[in-house]
């Protein structure tokens, strides 16, 4: 039995399942009517051996092996949902949710994890253990992988691997990246908000301006990086939005509030650079004659990569593709994944998956312009059913 000969088989149906998804883009944790489509299809196709709900709108596919061996389990991941962003409609397949879109390749993962899932079906009798099939809602707010460990059905002690894919349009669609260890950085939030005391703005000697306290935070926490951070190491820390309780031109206002990202690489820089600042908001508040509150909500990890799982991801996937097909990546961006949180508990593997079309202009992802080429299905189906053969050790039955 051939891997690319199956996936060929079903071309036809992946491509149709991501235009409806495409056309269908939900928020996250509203992801209902791509739930249904979802259960809808594997049902009528009795593709797996059961179902699990994970929050409101996430799903769980549980598929057991029927060869006689070892009971490992592998979880692959697909995330579902989309961005508050008006598509382009010059782009085929379009949008037709105003407002939504799917502008960073959430609905290709979908449908590839579905196109993966019909392939390893069909391979039941040559591998022995489980593989779950985890339909993940609200990546785009970071809270939707935490939901995979709200549901007791799910037997996550038994979880021995786990593996995910993304779009990249760096990548030209049928090449594949791989990176060991660190790929992306943690994401933490943070609001700041400078008490101070306001008043008439000729008079600013009367008041305490939290206008110009917010200014020297600012401007101090950028040199937290700079003047506290290693050269070799990598941290971003970015104030995104400042306002305050005052709306005119000749009232200094009580409060400023702040919103800020902090990224990091490793998990002891992220540590650090939360202490600081708290520190240097606070003390630069205190110097001011102002309060000062910080508040963080902290997000995913730094996504690490095993790289035991990327060294065989990389030579199954040079059989697969052929080896000039699979490049070995050397950047780390400082985007996040909440897949992160998974990835931090089990051994695993996060695939880029090239989706620019050859001749045509380079589309970044979160843009209106974003678009996936057809290819990149394909090779994405290929690719997570590539790794869960050989997580098994199927490679003897199925030809790659």
């Amino acid at each position: 039995m051939k891997l690319e000969e199956l996936v060929l088989e079903i071309e036809a149906e992946l491509y149709k399942n991501y235009q409806y998804l495409h056309e269908h883009p939900e928020l996250g944790l509203c992801e209902f009517e791509t739930s249904t489509f979802i259960k809808n299809i594997v049902c009528r196709d009795g593709a797996c051996d059961k179902f699990v709900n994970v929050g409101q709108t996430g799903l769980v596919a549980v598929l057991h092996g029927e060869k006689e061996g070892p009971q490992r389990c592998l979880l692959l991941r697909g995330d579902m949902d989309a961005l508050p962003i008006e598509e382009e409609q010059t782009n085929f397949p379009c949008s037709k949710n105003k407002g939504r879109m799917h502008a960073c390749g959430h609905d290709a993962h979908t449908a590839i994890l579905l196109g993966a899932l019909q392939i390893l079906k069909k391979c039941k009798k040559y591998f022995s253990g489980t593989i779950y099939f985890f339909f993940q809602p609200a990546e785009e707010i970071l809270a939707g992988a935490k939901t995979l460990f709200s549901n007791s059905a799910i037997e996550l002690d038994k979880i021995d691997g786990v593996a995910a894919c993304h779009m990249i349009p760096d990548l030209y669609a049928g090449d594949i990246g791989l990176k060991s260890g660190v790929m992306l950085a943690s994401a933490d939030h943070f609001d700041v908000k400078v008490i101070g005391m306001g008043g008439h703005g000729a008079h600013p000697y009367t008041t305490v301006d939290p206008v110009t306290i917010a200014a020297d935070i600012i401007v101090q926490l950028q040199n937290l990086v700079s003047r506290e951070v290693s050269a070799l190491d990598s941290a971003v820390v970015s104030i995104c939005g400042i306002h305050s309780d005052g709306n005119t031109y000749n009232v200094i206002p009580d409060t400023v509030q702040m919103k800020g990202t902090l990224r990091a690489l490793k998990k002891e820089t992220r540590a650090k650079l939360k202490e600081r600042i708290v520190e240097i908001c606070t003390s630069i508040a205190h110097a001011g004659r102002a309060k000062c509150e910080v508040y963080f909500s902290e997000g995913p990890p730094p996504l690490h990569n095993n790289k035991e799982l990327v060294e065989r991801t990389k030579i199954v996937m040079g059989k697969i593709l052929g080896e000039k097909h699979v490049q070995m990546l050397d950047i780390v961006t400082m985007g996040s994944e909440d897949f992160a949180y998974i990835m931090d508990k089990y051994p695993g593997v996060f695939v880029r998956i090239g989706c620019r079309s050859n001749g045509k202009e380079f589309t970044p992802i979160h843009s209106s312009k974003f678009i996936v080429d057809r290819k990149a299905l394909t090779t994405g189906v290929l690719t997570l059913s590539g790794i869960a053969l050989d997580f098994f050790g199927s490679s003897q039955d199925i030809e790659f």
